[in-house]
């Protein structure tokens, strides 16, 4: 069975396809996206406070234990994607890595709550960073499993508004709950979003398992022509007797891999003479690269593409600004302004109210194109960021100006996400359609989504280390500066590569041929 305890024998899962639709998947991702942003964010206007309060850490020592705890949950998150986009390919399956995650997002919740000791606070964050993995190299790639083409880019940004729509609300509620009711309290409503998401994610049917269940009674061709309630992937696929996709078996799929030789990497053809094959060493030289290549094809293949290179470094700049100030503005107004925990989660709430508007960037990708979109947003980002290494002194116009620009900023970082994350998508249907020795049944969007994840965790680790050295060691002002020069950096690769109007044309053309 596929986890479904509501169905048995030969009958369908109580209401197949409600549990099935686009709608509810989408919102399922969405609720996951959510309760990263939400668990994430619930602990940063507290922990400045509580470090010291409750953990007894010295005040000098606050920035050392911030900037550990967001780098700790960056390399989890970095190690723990490619993991969870392996398990879905391997299972079939991108549900369980999700139940998996939140899980485990259960259990750092917890341990966040009891711990006092520095130490098990970040085993806490190492829980919950491996717990995120899980939405986005299991969560999105289901949703463009889900969704057309034509879609890709409103549902992302649907997605990425419930991920910084849980950082909207968090530090908000929780900065007030720790200022009323101190710190356990602040964790119960943590808990009470975990409950909801992992129920969720019981209760979704996959398209794959869905289809399986219909073309046993032949009703798989008669749902598959309603517009709008497939994925291309499922509406050009057969399915045979046992109920399983119609594919070549791993074996056949190996003998294929082996005897092509991926004709990206190596430059050979099946029914030309083979070449000689490049050897791994030279003399008593290791080859890396070489190396890499023949023992990772997949993700070779993926990487040595300028445009998917791009976009992940693009996202990698998203996370590494947005993580900058999870670690330097709480302390930055309190040192500033003299704000306690409660007016921290009210200034974040500048920088994450843009978020809201998610579905409506991705529709703006949708239209103009993703490199349009990103491009506006890195603009806007750098503006932003230029203009608040102005904001220095404890005035009511230095207080004004902090919060529009982090307003803007807000809206730059947003602009940029989601197109990148859709042309992500594009990019990796034409690799895979130039390479299909190499992707086989598993495809590539796991492992694309995988290195969007690998890259916002490694922002989360490099973004609070770089930003809280500028901003301790030197002062705000450089850390703007610094920030400015990654906006400006990501944006040269997503001028030169990203994909422009036409990016997702001819993927809508095909689906219709």
């Amino acid at each position: 069975m596929d986890g479904h305890a509501l169905s048995s024998g030969k009958t369908n899962p109580v209401l197949l396809k409600l549990r099935s639709s686009k709608w509810l998947i989408g919102f399922t991702v969405f609720v996951a996206a959510f309760n990263d942003g939400f668990g994430y964010g619930a602990v940063v206007p507290v922990l400045p406070f509580s470090l010291v309060q409750r953990s007894g850490v010295r005040e000098k020592d606050v920035q050392f234990w911030l900037s550990t705890l967001l780098v700790a949950f960056g390399l989890s998150l970095t190690v723990a994607a490619p993991i969870t986009a392996w398990a879905g390919d391997k299972l079939g399956n991108r549900r369980m890595p999700m139940i998996l995650g939140s899980l485990l997002a259960l259990v750092g919740t917890a341990v966040f709550c009891v711990a006092e000791a520095p130490w098990l606070l970040v085993v806490a964050r190492v829980c919950q960073g491996a717990s995120n993995g899980a939405v986005y190299s299991a969560g999105l790639p289901l949703i463009a499993d889900t969704v057309g083409p034509d879609e890709v880019g409103s549902w992302m940004g649907f997605v990425f508004s419930g991920m910084t729509g849980g950082f909207l609300v968090s530090p908000f509620l929780a900065g007030i709950v720790y200022a009323k009711a101190g710190y356990v309290p602040v964790f119960i409503l943590v808990f009470a979003a975990l409950a909801f998401d992992l129920f969720l994610r019981i209760i979704i049917i996959e398209k794959r398992t869905m289809a399986r269940f219909l073309s046993e009674e032949g009703q798989w061709e008669r749902y598959n022509a309603r517009p709008g309630e497939s994925s291309p992937r499922l509406r050009n696929s057969s399915f045979t007797g046992n109920n399983q996709l119609e594919s070549d078996s791993a074996e056949d799929s190996d003998r294929k891999h082996q005897s092509s030789g991926s004709s990206t990497l190596t430059g050979t053809n099946p029914d030309e003479p083979p070449k000689a094959k490049i050897p791994m060493t030279s003399g008593s030289k290791f080859n890396p690269v070489v190396w890499f290549r023949s023992a990772f094809p997949r993700m070779a293949t993926l990487l040595s593409s300028p445009r998917l290179s791009a976009a992940v470094y693009g996202c990698f700049t998203y996370g590494t600004v947005i993580c900058s100030f999870d670690a330097i503005l709480p302390l930055f107004v309190n040192r500033t302004f003299g704000w306690d925990s409660q007016g921290v989660g009210l200034i974040f709430l500048a920088l994450t109210v843009p978020a809201l508007a998610g579905a409506a960037f991705g529709a703006l990708s949708d239209r103009y194109g993703p490199k349009k979109a990103s491009l506006s947003g890195f603009v806007i980002a750098s503006v932003s960021l230029a203009l608040l290494a102005l904001v220095r002194d404890d005035s009511n116009v230095a207080k004004a100006g902090l919060t529009v620009l982090l307003f803007t900023l807000g809206t730059g970082m947003n602009l940029l996400l989601t197109p990148l994350a859709a042309d992500m998508l594009y990019e990796a249907d034409i690799i895979e359609e130039q390479n299909p020795n190499v992707f086989g049944d598993a495809g590539t969007y796991a492992l694309v989504y995988s290195f969007l994840c690998a890259a916002l965790g490694l922002a989360t680790s490099v973004g609070p280390a770089w930003s809280g050295f500028m901003f301790e060691d030197i002062n705000w002002v450089a850390a703007m500066v610094s920030l400015v020069a990654f906006c400006l950096l990501g944006g040269v690769g997503v001028f030169f590569y990203t994909g422009g109007a036409e990016a997702g044309k001819r993927v809508r053309l095909d689906e219709h041929i």
